[in-house]
């Protein structure tokens, strides 16, 4: 007689995946921790991330608000210190004007003869004489060459020299006697030089740069003297 048997099939029909979880728990477990732990850190690193940067924000705004007041102070300070001088703020106001007209007819010019018409209109608007430092050293009479039926030739427009004033002029009062302002005037003035004309090449210009100071004192009137000038220290710039 042949017994029958029964084959108990539960492990070997039991889910692949179940067995794999129950052999691998450990190894399962340690991932599943590790990523936790990676997202965790991901998200603090963020928002640490963040704060510095909004505090940062923060810092840099201060020291603007900062800034601004310090210089709103320093401005204040002068202020009052001019004041307590008896250095009168609209007189300054005026006298720029007058100097910045000035500094542009001097150094305002692109032949020789708009040089010889700056010095002439230096001379008449500001009563200036030819023995005076300023039209004696720092702008003399234009060199030129003249032929038999009177045209001049310059030295100016042989090497095409031409002047113009690069920027505002930087004033400071240095000596205040009765209406008599005293001041230094910082000129920074661009010089170019264009190809000669004559030679037919490609319109090349190279312009430079230099800083000239120039001494004036004003009147209450309005009236310009002892005007000199002298090319401040330190190296010319240029460009091409």
């Amino acid at each position: 007689m042949v017994q029958e048997q029964q084959v108990d099939g539960t492990d070997e029909t039991a889910a692949p995946g179940q067995g794999f979880m129950r052999r691998n728990a450990l190894v399962v477990g340690v991932a599943v921790l590790l990523v936790t732990a990676v997202t965790v850190t991901g998200l603090t690193w963020g928002s640490q991330r963040s704060a510095l940067d909004q505090q940062q924000q923060t810092i840099t705004g201060l020291q603007g608000q900062l800034a601004s007041v310090g210089t709103a102070k320093s401005e204040q300070v002068e202020q009052d210190v001019m004041q307590s001088l008896g250095v009168s703020q609209s007189r300054i106001h005026d006298d720029t004007q007058i100097v910045d007209r000035l500094v542009k007819t001097a150094f305002t010019w692109d032949s020789g003869q708009a040089y010889e018409a700056a010095r002439r209109d230096l001379k008449e608007r500001y009563h200036l004489s030819e023995d005076e430092q300023f039209l004696k050293q720092f702008m003399p009479p234009a060199r030129f060459n003249e032929d038999a039926s009177g045209k001049r030739y310059y030295y100016i427009d042989t090497q095409g020299l031409n002047s113009a004033v690069n920027a505002d002029a930087d004033l400071e009062v240095v000596k205040v006697t009765a209406d008599e302002y005293t001041y230094a005037v910082q000129v920074e003035v661009a010089a170019t030089s264009d190809a000669v004309s004559q030679n037919k090449v490609a319109p090349d210009r190279v312009k430079s740069y230099r800083t000239v100071l120039v001494y004036l004192t004003v009147d209450a009137q309005g009236k310009v003297s002892g005007l000199s000038a002298i090319p401040a220290g330190g190296s010319t710039r240029h460009s091409r």
